[in-house]
């Protein structure tokens, strides 16, 4: 770059150095020769001085030419663009010319590729198409044993890092690989710009500067030997690999062609797989080889001996591609498979046959009465295409054999009534004779062109019809093992088969999972199509050619879509759960440490004070202070327990167990319990309210951490009131206080939701988790709710008549 910038200098260009990274190296620095170099923008980061190219500097000098090095280089924060490739944007768009550099593990496109033979991963890179804009692209290249060399006698990194640099980056292996990546990249740009120059000067001859085979695929059993043929023809001379099928839409009916193992194969190959449509499959071939600047043309050609000896398809590739060589490889002919079609409605029922023989049986004779009154007045050819009209109606409405009969019955009444001599079958003039065949041949023909029309519309709008219910069926986003039903639904009606299943492989035997239509039945199973390894789609009645086998195999790999999407759901939702476990017990550990300290700080307080030698304390001081050692064993011991509880909560390990219960003598068990930290406690409960079918010590546990809540928070001046009433489905009985709202972290369940940062301040209540899994598990609730005037009002509520729940069942 440097000594381009001097020779263009020395040329009058004015140039300047905007920015040159020369890393110290003595023959870098002595390339700058007389340059003028632009000084350097110094920018302040996190308390370090960098040094960035000055835009503003380079914009305001205004040169012919700018030197930038380091084109993938990423600015510091403070600077106006973030890449130094943005820089030089705006020195283009200033109509300053720029030359850069780049080496090529800064590429984006190879940045995976550098990876990994490098097993480095490359931060700075810079987008292809700002490279690929540059007007010109000149590749420095120079071979791995001169680059180490050079590297070995410190021209490029200084003695102490020689040895790293060369066992490490500087790897022979490592230079190579990077060289060839260079040159690949660069030859795709170099024939991006010849095909362009020949598209810009409309030069249709192809120019041989790249080897690409093209290999016409037919979507038969032959493709393997032909694809097999063509890829060993394309390794030998290093060549690309294009395959094409082309869809003749001419031939009416499509041929059954099945291409997938031809895809399978080219991939296998390394190679590109390609499908069009078109009348004209020669000139299709050779004008989508002309297109992709194709060099040879693979062929298969089968030897069959033909009646008529027409030109086929490689005869007229020949004739159209005299600038490409063409290989004609010799196949074994193989008969074509007979492939039952799949059952379709008949297009004309008996009804419309019998109602369109009826109509023939009225329309023609009141037909012939009608004309035969004016028979002078007709000519011949007026009564032929009066006949003719109604025949074509009549065909077109019940098909050709009701069209077939009324062509006969037209041409006998026209013979009879209308043609010399009359009355007769008898016809005197020959060219009477030569109409009378034709309109009979004519009339037939054209009822059976009419026929095939009307079946071919009904083709068109069933296969619409089709396609329309299978795109509205592939929409469908399948979250749970239901949603697939659908598919299934829309299948079977499509096809018109009795029973459509999905088989799941258990312990190695296929159990079916869905079944749409009629019961499963092994027997009758006679098209499968795998979804996954343990998965597979079956169909039972049904006859499919291989154009129904490529669909519903697009079909099947929806529903294999539609399952991973419910696994990575489960796998979610699994996820979710252990977070919010995870969450959970963070919450219920800061609970715990909580509540710990201060009653442990108590106890060793307590202690201290009695085994303290030179205070003599009274009995009944003694007893105080032994009372509260006993509160805060008991606290802790209700901590512990709840912590307990709260693992076999979530190990599922708590068994409910029915009993008939009173509330009143349930809470007054739940209050002897607990310590009411002096708190006064008032109790509305209805003597009337009914008995319960619950667990009396779940329900107990459950009443007691609620309130000692309660009783925690509440002023000393306010009282804790419990009321109690019947609801239609159980009980509610609520616990409210005058204590801090539902805004106190501490006065509601944990949050399942994992925290961003660790919060010290947050002191979630483990007794009230304890109490929500325990009255989840009586399938109650616990709702907490502010109490008007100040407050909190925790509500729980209570179900009538208790059924353990099978999923909370003791664990093995």
């Amino acid at each position: 770059m440097l000594d381009e910038g001097w020779r263009r200098k020395e040329r009058g260009t004015d140039v300047v150095a905007a920015y040159v990274e020369t890393h110290a190296r003595t023959l870098t620095q002595a390339q700058l020769r007389d340059l003028e170099v632009i000084a350097r923008k110094k920018v302040d980061y996190r308390g370090t001085t960098l040094e960035e190219m000055d835009l503003e500097a380079v914009l305001a000098r205004k040169p012919e030419l700018a030197l930038v090095d380091e084109l993938a280089h990423t600015n510091a924060p403070g600077c106006a663009n973030e890449k130094r490739w943005q820089d030089v944007e705006a020195l283009l768009e200033a109509g300053i010319d720029v030359i850069t550099t780049v080496n090529i593990q800064h590429l984006e496109s190879v940045n995976d590729v550098v990876e990994t033979i490098t097993g480095i991963v490359q931060k700075e890179t810079v987008p292809d198409f700002i490279v690929r804009r540059a007007e010109q692209v000149e590749l420095v290249d120079i071979t791995p044993e001169a680059l180490r060399r050079r590297m070995a006698h410190g021209n490029i990194y200084p003695a102490e890092k020689i040895d790293a640099s060369l066992s490490n980056f500087f790897r022979s292996g490592n230079l190579t690989a990077l060289r060839e990546l260079s040159l690949l990249w660069l030859a795709d740009r170099v024939e991006d710009s010849l095909q362009n120059y020949l598209e810009s000067h409309e030069i249709k001859e192809n120019w041989e500067t790249r080897e690409r085979l093209v290999v016409a695929v037919t979507g038969s059993a032959l493709d393997e030997v032909l694809l097999r043929r063509a890829a060993r023809i394309a390794a030998r001379n290093h060549a690309e690999l294009l395959a094409v099928h082309v869809v003749d839409v001419a031939g009416g009916r499509k041929s059954s062609s099945n291409t997938s193992l031809a895809r399978e194969l080219v991939t296998e190959f390394e190679g590109t797989f390609h499908e069009i449509v078109d009348e004209d499959v020669a000139g299709a071939l050779v004008a989508f080889a002309r297109a992709e600047r194709g060099t040879q043309i693979v062929l298969g050609s089968s030897r069959k001996r033909r009646i008529l000896r027409l030109p086929g398809v490689v005869e007229n590739v020949l004739r159209q591609a005299r600038d490409l060589d063409v290989h004609i490889i010799a196949v074994k002919a193989q008969p074509p498979t007979r492939v039952r079609r799949r059952r379709t409605a008949h297009t004309v029922s008996p009804a419309r046959t019998g109602a369109g023989l009826l109509a023939l049986a009225v329309v023609m004779p009141v037909l012939t009465v009608m004309m035969s009154h004016f028979r002078t007045a007709l000519s011949a050819s007026t009564v032929f295409l009066i006949y003719l009209t109604v025949v074509l109606a009549l065909a077109t409405l019940s098909g050709v054999v009701v069209g077939s009969v009324a062509a006969l019955t037209a041409s006998a009444l026209e013979n009879y009534y209308f043609v010399r001599p009359f009355h007769t079958f008898n016809v005197s003039r020959p060219d009477d004779v030569a109409a009378l065949v034709a309109y009979l041949v004519f009339a037939i023909g054209t009822s059976f062109v009419v026929n095939q029309f009307a079946l071919r519309s009904n083709e068109a709008v069933r296969a619409r019809t089709e396609a329309e219910l299978l795109a509205k069926a592939a929409a469908t986003v399948a979250t749970s093992r239901g949603d697939l039903m659908p598919l299934l639904n829309s299948l079977r009606a499509i096809y018109a088969v009795p029973t459509v299943a999905l088989l799941e492989k258990r312990d190695g035997i296929w159990i079916p999972d869905l079944v749409s239509g009629e019961a499963f039945a092994e027997d009758v199973i006679n098209a499968r199509f795998e979804v996954d390894d343990t998965t597979s789609l079956v169909m039972a009645g049904a006859e499919l050619d291989n154009q129904d086998r490529q669909l519903i195999s697009a079909f099947a790999g929806r529903i294999a879509a539609g399952i991973e999407s419910q696994k990575l759901a489960e796998d979610s939702a699994a996820l979710k759960a252990s977070a919010e476990r995870d969450a959970l017990r963070v919450g219920l550990l800061r609970a715990v440490s909580h509540d710990l300290r201060p009653s442990l700080a108590k106890i060793e307080n307590s202690v201290a004070a009695l085994l303290r030698a030179n205070t003599i304390w009274t009995e009944h001081e003694q007893k105080e202070i032994l009372r509260t050692i006993g509160r805060e064993i008991n606290s802790l011991t209700r901590l512990v327990t709840n912590l307990l509880d709260s693992g076999r909560i979530e190990a599922r390990m708590v068994a409910p167990r029915s009993r008939r219960v009173v509330l009143a003598e349930t809470v007054t068990r739940a209050i002897e319990t607990i310590d009411t930290r002096g708190c006064t406690l008032h109790f509305e409960l209805p003597e009337d309210l009914p008995p319960l079918t619950t667990d009396p010590d779940l329900l107990e546990r459950v009443i007691a951490n609620v309130v000692s809540n309660a009783c925690e928070f509440c002023p000393d001046d306010q009282a804790v009131r419990l009321s109690a009433d019947a609801t239609a489905a159980g009980i509610e009985l609520l616990v409210i206080d005058r204590g801090p709202g539902t805004r106190d972290p501490r006065r509601r369940i944990p949050s399942p939701t994992p925290h961003s940062e660790f919060d010290a301040t947050v002191e979630e209540n483990i007794a009230l988790s304890v109490a929500d899994g325990f009255i989840r598990l009586l399938n109650g609730e616990l709702r907490f709710e502010d109490t008007p005037g100040g407050g909190l009002t925790v509500v729980i509520e209570l179900a009538q008549d208790f059924v353990t729940a099978p999923h909370f069942a003791p664990s093995d």
